[in-house]
């Protein structure tokens, strides 16, 4: 199978993958919000805000660094043991920092007692994470992405599982129940990957053992991690400063968290649902443009952005077109929520540029430009953070709104930027800006019609 065949057929199944894994996401929401409440949902939402940063510290950078090194034919045994004992060795220090700080942390950020124990528990799965990403970047650089993708659908499906029957049958908590099923589908696809990755090397053999490995792996993961980290810490910042606002805005404390539940549990996994069309594709370019800069093919580079961005905009501007006329819908189909049904049509327009901002950020990765990513979004949550604390307490959820406005506007610029500088890539405003809107504004009144159509023969 040639290389543009095998690149088509492996986006074709993490295209297909990450479209049923969101539906079930989705699916998963829905049910979950039906049984603890919009305000349940703001407060699942806030603990893995703060949990997501133990998640950064012991994965952000090892499965980039495993897909590049792989990529560079410098994947060895030596390689694969490096990034899993770096990984292991922080997830090991997040989980004793979550774990005995989970008190602290409740009582001054999320302001909740009932957030201490989803915490510990969703703890205990920081290990197993760190490993999967690793291996899951030794198999995405080998263009082999049957098995990731098997793993995440195990893990997916024992995560719900596991949650649902804990929620009928056992004596604890909703939220206990949701973060002992999410940890436990953690452990499951860690027992799935390890065997199969023994066995596929036993086959396949690996690279031959090369020196300087660990520099590259710092030289790739630390920017990256300190990078993320310092995001992430302030993206937990802004999530708990929007309830904290919300509430001095006039806003009781459960209709705080119901606000704040409605756009980060229900609207934005909506609005980002069709990124899994190309963010799968994306993702699979990190390892095609680190081979194509390893061995000096502008060409193919410039190339392969140009694609990207031309088929990204193609397909955003019809799925924001989708979003405005049927918002209602799929609010109150998913949801229940005539007021995620109302946000999700304000926000519906920054679907195309949330999409391209995504696949520049893998574009650039496989670059070697991450450095430069991180600090355009470091910048960004800076700013995020300081129009929160300052705007959502005055103007309440209208002005968070606005702030997701200008910070998309803000971050896709500046990457945008930079990757057509480095590229030389040549924008075409006509074909790759001009032509999707217009199709965009096409698929808007065709929708519409046809909506108005079924609705006067039903």
């Amino acid at each position: 199978m040639g290389r543009k065949h095998k690149f088509i057929m492996n986006a074709a199944v993490l295209t297909v993958s990450s479209i049923l894994l969101r539906f079930l996401g989705l699916w998963f929401r829905s049910v979950i919000t039906g049984r603890i409440g919009a305000s349940g949902m703001g407060l699942y939402q806030l603990i893995f805000s703060i949990f997501l940063l133990g998640i950064t510290v012991c994965t952000s950078g090892f499965g980039l660094a495993m897909t590049r090194l792989v990529a560079e034919g410098r994947g060895s045994r030596g390689c694969v043991l490096r990034c899993l004992a770096l990984a292991l060795a922080l997830s090991g220090a997040a989980l004793g920092a979550l774990f005995a700080g989970a008190d602290f942390i409740s009582l001054h950020f999320i302001r909740s007692p009932l957030a201490v124990r989803p915490l510990r528990i969703l703890a205990l799965g920081l290990p197993f994470i760190a490993c999967c990403a690793c291996l899951k970047g030794y198999f995405f650089a080998l263009r082999n992405t049957v098995i990731p993708v098997l793993g995440d659908f195990w893990e997916q499906t024992v995560t719900i599982a596991v949650s649902l029957v804990l929620m009928d049958r056992s004596p604890l908590p909703p939220l206990e129940s949701l973060m002992a099923g999410s940890t436990l589908g953690e452990v499951a696809s860690i027992l799935y990957l390890v065997p199969v990755f023994l066995h596929y090397t036993r086959k396949h053999g690996m690279a031959e053992s090369c020196g300087g490995v660990m520099g590259s792996i710092v030289h790739i993961a630390g920017p990256m991690l300190a990078g993320s980290f310092l995001r992430n810490g302030l993206a937990s910042a802004e999530n708990v400063l929007i309830p904290i606002g919300l509430q001095k805005n006039g806003a009781g404390g459960t209709a705080a968290l119901a606000q704040y539940g409605v756009v980060q549990g229900m609207v934005m996994p909506i609005l980002s649902f069709p990124m899994s069309l190309i963010s799968s594709a994306a993702m699979l370019l990190i390892p095609e443009i680190a081979e194509a800069t390893a061995h000096r093919n502008p060409r193919s580079v410039r190339r392969s952005a140009e694609y990207a961005f031309r088929y990204t905009l193609l397909f955003g501007f019809p799925a924001a077109a989708v979003f405005l006329v049927f918002a209602g819908e799929l609010g109150t189909v998913f949801f229940g929520s005539e007021q995620a049904a109302q946000i999700l049509r304000i926000v519906a327009p920054l679907a195309p540029l949330m999409y391209v901002d995504n696949v520049v950020d893998n574009l650039l990765k496989g670059l070697d430009q991450q450095m430069y990513s991180l600090k355009i979004n470091l910048c960004d949550s800076l700013m995020r953070v300081a129009l929160i604390a300052v705007l959502v307490p005055r103007f309440g959820i209208r002005a968070y709104l606005v702030i997701l406005f200008a910070s998309e506007i803000f971050n896709a610029s500046f990457s945008i930027g930079k990757l057509l500088k480095i590229t030389a890539l040549k924008v075409s405003i006509s074909e790759w800006i001009v032509f999707p809107a217009v199709c965009g504004g096409l698929a808007y009144y065709v929708l519409l019609f046809l909506k108005k159509l079924i609705g006067f023969w039903a």
